[in-house]
């Protein structure tokens, strides 16, 4: 299935296998409930390895507060610090996550963050902004990925169309976008520039009616999806976490997961909510038995997610994974060049 899921703990157990071998996910997104030593985390990833379909693995390692591996390995700079420190300290940055990610057996990391940062703007408060500056945003942001690309880890442009400007945290609630496409295209301008350079962007849970739809979040907004789907190099894209309190107003998370199918996204991510998965594939597969429209996007779906996960996985099998003492170097080189 199209899905990219969380785990409920640091390892699974035989009632977990099953659940995973029955939706078989395209990927699985680990959070610090899933980590507590690398020894504990590679033994997890070799068990998802085990799988099939084999998934990919993935997580949000930014820097600074959106940093999941903080118990192995510390603290790391946020991409605003580094961002002002240089082009130096964000490729360092990059290379410490990717030499983290490589380490673990991670494929993707869910990184950058391309949204300019703006005045009162929740991102750029919370220090997840590279800068307010279009274009140094995509020389930071295509920097940050060939640190990740020296460890053979790819990166995820985020949050599409551009969260920026938005005061409201979307984990909390739902915000409008309220600028007109002409007054959007500095914040699309990143995306359309780092579209060949990256294989997959997600989109933010934000109702955007410059892009054509006042009613419909992005991320459940077909105008907005297939926006982000012609993109140059046409990336996948992937619907922010499902779960997220911005679409409570949606409906359950069955439903939110069918209305992001009818929305064209290539991936949608179920972050938390493990125990709801036969729910999600329950309704999926009633749907689609009186939906052949439905049956077949979500075939569609499986496809592309099942090249991207191939590409990943051949991507980092090139390079060879460093040991504990590499990552642990690199981490302290990345606080030290950020100052």
């Amino acid at each position: 299935m199209p899905l990219v899921v969380g785990l409920p703990g640091t390892t699974l157990g035989t009632e977990e296998k099953v659940i995973l071998e029955r939706v078989q996910p395209a990927g699985v997104i680990l959070f610090s409930r899933n980590i507590s030593t690398p020894e504990q985390v590679r033994e997890l990833v070799g068990t998802i390895r085990e799988l099939e379909p084999r998934p990919f693995v993935t997580v949000d390692l930014e820097g600074g507060m959106v940093n999941r591996l903080s118990v192995l390995w510390g603290e790391l700079p946020s991409p605003a610090t580094a961002g002002a420190a240089g082009r130096r300290a964000v490729r360092s940055l990059g290379e410490a996550a990717g030499a983290a990610c490589r380490n673990l057996g991670i494929h993707l990391n869910l990184a950058p963050v391309v949204d300019l940062d703006c005045p009162d703007g929740c991102l750029g408060v919370q220090g997840r902004c590279f800068s307010e500056d279009p274009e140094r945003v995509a020389i930071l942001a295509r920097v940050f990925n060939k640190g990740l690309a020296e460890w053979g880890v790819s990166g995820c442009t985020k949050h599409f169309p551009g969260l920026g400007p938005v005061p409201a945290d979307t984990h909390e609630e739902l915000p409008v976008l309220e600028l007109e496409e002409a007054a959007l295209e500095n914040h699309l301008a990143v995306f359309e520039e780092l579209g060949p350079e990256f294989p997959a962007v997600m989109v933010a849970h934000a109702i955007v009616p410059g892009l054509g739809d006042a009613k419909q979040p992005a991320s459940l907004s077909r105008a907005v999806i297939e926006r982000a789907s012609k993109l140059p190099g046409s990336p996948v894209v992937l619907a922010d976490d499902l779960e997220m309190g911005a679409l409570d107003g949606v409906g359950d998370l069955p439903e939110r997961v069918v209305a992001a199918v009818h929305a064209r996204n290539h991936g949608l991510l179920v972050c938390n909510a493990f125990d709801r998965l036969d729910d999600i594939m329950a309704l999926l597969n009633d749907l689609s038995s009186t939906d052949s429209t439905l049956g077949t996007r979500l075939t569609e779906m499986s496809a592309r997610m099942g090249t991207l996960r191939r590409d990943l996985l051949q991507r980092a099998a090139a390079v060879p994974a460093p040991d504990d003492a590499t990552v642990a170097q690199l981490w302290q080189q990345a606080r030290r060049e950020a100052g």
